[in-house]
């Protein structure tokens, strides 16, 4: 559970390392390095990838902290728990780290709901991040990384399956060509 100041903090937090990886892509434009071999141009490319991957990945994690918090998506939050199977309460936000497809992590801040009724000593009660259920996150994986796509919530409302997790890591382009 977390307060408004810390919301704001992870906003802060994400512009900030926006602005980092932006400046070190900047100093790489800025300053070329000369390669004269393959493998210091697949490591130049890779080192490329790596950071706009993790730009990427900072910029999606920045939209879906925006889009968790916007009003539109409470409301869909709020209607997913009024329908679900047993009763569920508000716990606050938490803390989540959720991967991305460039299989870089993020941390957004969400409402965990769970059951109602007492807590066992020390342990979480069942429950639901509902916001990341709207969003189709499952296992904190996005939909790109699910195996096989789960279906949109309504349906999973109505007929529950379990969570088969994300994808093995991303493939790099070399693996990915020795495939074909």
């Amino acid at each position: 559970m977390t307060s408004d100041s810390g919301l704001s903090s992870q906003e802060s937090d994400y512009a900030s390392h926006i602005q980092e990886v932006l400046n070190e892509l900047r100093q790489m434009q800025q300053t070329p390095q000369l390669v004269t071999s393959p493998e210091e141009l697949e490591a130049l490319e890779r080192e490329i990838r790596q950071r706009t991957d993790h730009l990427g990945s900072l910029l999606v994690g920045h939209h879906m902290q925006q889009a968790l918090d916007s009003v539109a998506l409470r409301a869909e939050q709020e209607r997913l728990v009024s329908q679900w199977p047993k009763s569920l309460k508000s716990d606050g936000k938490v803390k989540v780290r959720v991967r991305t497809a460039q299989g870089y992590t993020v941390p957004v801040w969400v409402i965990y709901y769970r059951r109602k009724g007492q807590r066992r000593a020390g342990k979480r009660s069942a429950g639901v991040y509902a916001g990341l259920v709207v969003l189709g996150i499952y296992d904190r994986c996005p939909p790109a990384l699910q195996t096989p796509p789960q279906p949109p919530f309504h349906q999973w409302l109505i007929k529950p399956t379990g969570f088969s997790g994300c994808k093995p890591a991303l493939l790099t382009a070399r693996q990915s060509l020795n495939m074909l």
